[in-house]
């Protein structure tokens, strides 16, 4: 059988290239050994919890430096949700009705103060403050799969890489958009006519003016939040959980995804301690998620006050957003 070397030569061509280009993804696509915490003696260091992937963020900038040193890329969990998390094809997918797309509500924050940071918790929390804001809308829900692919649609973004192509799984479209960046959030809330929240404004919707631990209250009640203790394991829909909306009926303030804001991972007034993250490299993220601290069992991370942080490019598999807009006087 003759071979066509044009097309033998087109498709070693195809495969280099193709190869090339792994290369230059992120440490999802790396061998595992190569990003895994627990295979690697110099993340050990940070990396606690039963399975090293928890973050000691006093150690040092971790997603900083020692990312860039190790070619460890910005797509968090990506792996995991692929190996781990329910993802059928197209064709393996059971045929489902026509979902009716939750549509977006805004909900008036009122103008005044509230409590804001905690004093008991780790550093980076406090100290306890009072903030005063003007009044602003925000997002009832979390930016759905389904709000998102108007976007991709509209502006030719590139999707989410756990999508199928341009479409996400039909059996997600009301939920929360996952694996997207600072920057697609940024973006997107810009192409709606809004903006993403600042802390504070996040920390008065979802927690009040009564320095309450979690939306619902002071203590942790089970079925109002999509978090690991609870057992879902995945991402739910937007509207899954009415008993746990904050005190002025947003959903999903704790738990679901964790939601990217406006502020940089910078110290309170007040904050004496020093923080080897602090600075203006990490993005704040609020809320806490299904897959969050409480996975590597170190404890819960969705309270109102919490934080955390990480570079804009960051693609994540617990990283969605909501928006805000000013409220018209």
């Amino acid at each position: 059988m003759k071979i066509d070397r044009r097309l033998l030569f087109l498709s070693v061509l195809a495969v280099g290239l193709c190869l090339a280009s792994l290369q230059g993804l992120s440490g999802e696509m790396l061998p595992q050994k190569q990003v895994d915490p627990s295979a690697r003696e110099e993340c050990a260091v940070c990396h606690k919890g039963p399975f090293r992937h928890q973050i000691d963020d006093s150690r040092g900038p971790w997603c900083v430096n020692c990312h860039k040193l190790h070619n460890v890329g910005h797509r968090l969990g990506l792996e995991t949700y692929f190996n781990r998390f329910v993802r059928v094809s197209h064709e393996g997918e059971r045929p489902l009705k026509r979902q009716e797309v939750i549509a977006q509500l805004m909900v008036l924050i009122p103008a005044g103060e509230f409590i804001m940071g905690e004093d008991f918790s780790k550093k980076s929390l406090g100290p306890r403050h009072t903030v005063t804001l003007a009044s602003y809308y925000i997002d009832q829900y979390h930016v759905t799969n389904a709000h998102y692919k108007q976007f991709v649609d509209a502006d030719g973004r590139m999707p989410p890489p756990h999508w199928f192509g341009p479409t996400p799984p039909l059996s997600k479209l009301n939920h929360p958009v996952t694996f997207v960046s600072w920057f697609d959030a940024d973006d997107y809330c810009r192409w709606e006519g809004k903006r993403l929240p600042t802390e504070a404004e996040w920390e008065k919707a979802a927690r009040g003016i009564d320095g309450r631990m979690f939306p619902w209250g002071k203590k942790y009640l089970k079925k109002r939040a999509n978090v690991t203790p609870e057992g879902f394991k995945d991402t739910t829909p937007v509207n899954a959980l009415p008993e746990g909306v904050s005190p002025y009926g947003v959903f999903d303030m704790a738990g679901n995804v964790f939601q990217w804001t406006s502020d940089w991972f910078l110290p309170y007034p007040g904050n004496k301690v020093p923080h080897p993250n602090f600075g203006e490299t990490l993005k704040v993220l609020r809320g806490g998620s299904f897959f969050d601290c409480s996975f590597y069992k170190c404890g819960i991370s969705f309270q109102t006050y919490n934080r955390i942080s990480l570079m804009k490019q960051t693609k994540s598999i617990s990283a969605g957003f909501r928006c805000v807009s000013e409220a018209k006087l």
